[in-house]
Order: structure tokens, then sequence, then C-alpha cells
């Protein structure tokens, strides 16, 4: 358990983190997810340019909708064997571990995407047993300061309409909601998930 006065510090993630970020819990829980709503209805036209109805012809809205039971998910991006998470670490061009009193508490994984000039979270993750204490923020706060140096101009990240803490999380450190994708999984087992794209401008210095 972390407590109010744990010492928490950050560090360069390193392939020999792979194991005890395997082993980390980051399960959730909630009550509420969000539930995607499409107007797509074709309106007539009265002229070029003009429509008839103040209503949208094309318009998209995520609903916070209560689930009952909870919805329970344990993320797999950090399920596989040892050698894939090896992998994914050998495959992030930078990244950062967050320590609880030197207990690895959480980790983010970065990679530049060079045409947009944008820093994409692959792997946000927090142990269970270290949520609400600032540790995702600062991994956050890290990630964007890495972004600058790699002189990009925002960080993006993919979470789901399912992964109702996630989003409210990133909205609370000043990401948006910048596109919506309702078929972006493979058939499977999460293809009725929802793909919401978020991001952040980073400003100079800020």
């Amino acid at each position: 358990m972390v407590e109010e006065s744990s010492h928490i510090e950050v560090r360069a993630i390193q392939l020999s983190d792979a194991p005890v970020l395997h082993a980390l819990d980051y399960s959730f829980e909630t009550d509420r997810i969000y539930t995607l709503r499409v107007q797509d209805h074709m309106m007539h036209h009265t002229g070029v340019g003009t429509v008839a109805s103040n209503d949208p012809i094309l318009a998209f809205e995520l609903l916070e909708t209560l689930v009952d039971p909870p919805l329970y998910k344990e993320y797999g991006e950090f399920e596989g064997t040892l050698a894939e998470v090896e992998e994914k670490l050998r495959n992030s061009q930078g990244g950062y571990i967050a320590l609880a009193n030197g207990e690895v508490a959480g980790g983010i994984l970065l990679n530049v995407e060079e045409w947009r000039s944008v820093v994409h979270i692959e792997s946000l993750i927090v142990g269970h047993q270290f949520r609400r204490y600032g540790i995702g923020s600062l991994l956050l706060s890290c990630a964007a300061d890495w972004a600058r140096r790699q002189v990009c101009w925002a960080i993006v990240l993919e979470t789901q309409n399912v992964n109702y803490p996630a989003i409210q999380f990133y909205l609370r450190n000043g990401l948006e909601i910048w596109s919506i994708n309702q078929h972006f999984y493979p058939p499977g087992p999460v293809e009725h998930e929802v793909a919401i794209f978020m991001g952040k401008k980073l400003l100079p210095g800020a």
C-alpha cells in the first residue's frame, strides 16, 4: 500500500524492468462506460451549401452509461510472455518507470510518429495498489517533457470506451478526445469496443 508519506521517483525505463511490469496488476472495475451514439441521417438541401433543418447531418455522441453489474477488465498489454514484454520495451524509443519507496509502481512507453511530429504513448500502466497517488499524472508529465525534447507538438494515445476511469483521468490531465473509431478492433472479444483517441497540445515550457 502506498502511504501519503511515500517517496515517489521516476527514472528511465530499462529492459530489466520487464519482469516486474509483466507482473503488475493494472486491472480496473467500473460501474459506467461511454456508449457511442451516431446520427447519420441525410438531410434535404435547399441549395448549395445550405441545409433545410438545423439538425446535424452527422453527429457522434459519447453517452455516460451505467452498467450493472460493474465491468471488470484486465488489460493484456503485458500479459504475454516475458519475451514479448522485453520486445515491447526494445521497440520503444523512450519511457519511464515510477517507483514508490523503491518498488516499481507503473511505467510509460513512448514512440515518435515522425510524419506527424507527435509522441504516441504506447502504454501507460499503474499498478492497482499504487493508484490515486499522482503516479499516472507524474508519468504523463514526464512524457510531455520527453516529447518537447523530441521537438513534438503533442502527445497522443488510444484507449477504449469501456475504460471510463482512464478517460476521466486523461481529461483531468488536460487531454482531449480528438477522434473516435467504432470499427478499430479486429473480430474477437473486443471488436465491440470503441477506440477513443486522445491528445494534448504541448506549449513550450508549460
